[in-house]
């Protein structure tokens, strides 16, 4: 994750959002900052609710939403969302957001040109209206007293607002006059901007500047900013694949996507697996696994390497005393806790499951819910992701162990790769 975007209401969250969705972006809203975020998004967007609030109890929401990002050095970019015409605790919130992400200067840029909201001379314009004048001055929850800008802010803050003119942001010394800025105390500046390619000046100035920064905005800011602010890099994320089946055919699937040299190969000792304390099998096993798949190499996790596998099933049962039943429930609850341990310590691109059994299994160890089918790889074989559990954006493959032809993993390895890739 490259961006967290912090907004006061739903919709405001979702107009900037899709600036940066629309260049590609991975863009997961969150509609509180009290909800899990999902794995491998590029940007996202906590909405806090907190417009109407008091301007202490919106300081403290912004503070709770953005504690858990802001810790390490790695932390990503942050980005408050504010409304264009400044209702709600706009100083109070940026104030909150400086602190978390310790920010030394905050960039306020918060006009729309195409929706008609300027910024010009330090004060907000809606379709050249100064704000005071219009519609949003008896909001009936959140009314504007004033359409100068570092007014508003200042009535929330103490941090020093500055102003730079729309002169300065045309004169090429734009990045100039911000860093002089930056070298001073913390500071908030307010920038005008009349046009779309005033925004883009602005964004142009961003990485150039070393001072730590707070981007504050609307949907114009947003726009305009360089992909490189919030898209991660696109590497292929290798797929793991569960091969709990003995079919046959499952298992020259196996072979022929091996001898293509598409995955590595972890062989399981399925006695092992029943053992009455299996916790060290399974820990070398997902542990084989995960070194695999940090070379970014897919992974089969395999029960039966031949047709002497198969045969040993009854010899099994009669030396454990278990039912075939008894005993596959054994072996699939073991890979199912596997796969979860594999996912918790790295990153994968999606998962392949082969016989029903194992597909359960894997589903109830991650906390899935169901099972949403978006595709279909090849006859009979869907891609979808699972509900609710610790992968919900994660393709996931099902197959029966008799289904498809030799070429079926290697096409679904494809399948996957391409899916990643276009995200």
């Amino acid at each position: 994750m490259k961006m967290v975007v912090i907004a006061d209401d739903f919709t405001g969250a979702n107009d900037t959002g899709v600036q940066l969705a629309k260049k590609g972006a991975r863009i997961d809203v969150l509609l509180s900052d009290q909800h899990k975020p999902a794995r491998g998004c590029d940007v996202l967007v906590i909405n806090t609710e907190s417009r109407a609030l008091t301007p202490d109890d919106a300081r403290q929401k912004v503070l709770t939403a953005l504690q858990p990002f802001c810790g390490s050095a790695d932390r990503p970019v942050v980005y408050k969302k504010i409304d264009s015409t400044f209702r709600g605790n706009v100083g109070a919130e940026i104030e909150a957001a400086m602190q978390a992400s310790g920010a030394q200067l905050a960039l306020i840029a918060a006009a729309i040109p195409a929706a008609g909201r300027t910024t010009l001379q330090g004060e907000c314009r809606v379709f050249d209206v100064p704000l005071a004048e219009t519609e949003y001055a008896s909001d009936p929850k959140t009314p504007i007293l004033s359409s100068h800008i570092r007014t508003l802010i200042e009535a929330q803050t103490r941090i020093p607002v500055y102003e730079v003119d729309l002169a300065v942001v045309r004169s090429g010394r734009l990045a100039e006059r911000l860093a002089a800025l930056g070298h001073q105390e913390r500071g908030i500046v307010v920038i005008d901007a009349v046009q779309e390619s005033d925004l883009a000046l602005l964004a142009q100035c961003l990485p150039h500047l070393t001072t730590s920064l707070l981007l504050v905005g609307a949907a114009g800011f947003a726009n305009a900013l360089p992909a490189e602010s919030y898209l991660s890099d696109r590497q292929r994320l290798p797929v793991l694949v569960v091969a709990g089946s003995m079919s046959e055919v499952t298992r020259q699937q196996i072979t022929f996507a091996q001898q293509e040299e598409l995955l590595g190969i972890v062989d399981i000792d399925v006695e092992a697996l029943l053992l009455e304390d299996a916790t060290h099998a399974c820990q070398q096993i997902a542990g084989r696994a995960i070194d695999m798949l940090k070379t970014r190499r897919h992974c089969a996790l395999r029960t039966c390497r031949d047709s002497d596998e198969r045969r040993r099933i009854e010899q099994l049962c009669e030396t454990m005393q278990l039912s075939r039943q008894q005993l596959g429930d054994r072996i699939s609850q073991a890979l199912g806790e596997i796969t979860l341990r594999i996912i918790t310590h790295t990153q994968i691109g999606g998962l392949f499951l082969t016989g029903g059994d194992i597909a359960i299994a894997v589903a109830r160890a991650l906390g899935a819910e169901g099972y949403r089918i978006n595709a279909e790889v090849a006859p009979c074989i869907p891609c979808g992701t699972f509900i609710n559990s610790e992968i919900d954006d994660l393709p996931v493959i099902t197959k029966a162990g008799g289904f498809g032809c030799q070429t079926t993993l290697r096409d679904a390895l494809y399948f996957i790769e391409e899916m990643y890739s276009g995200k």
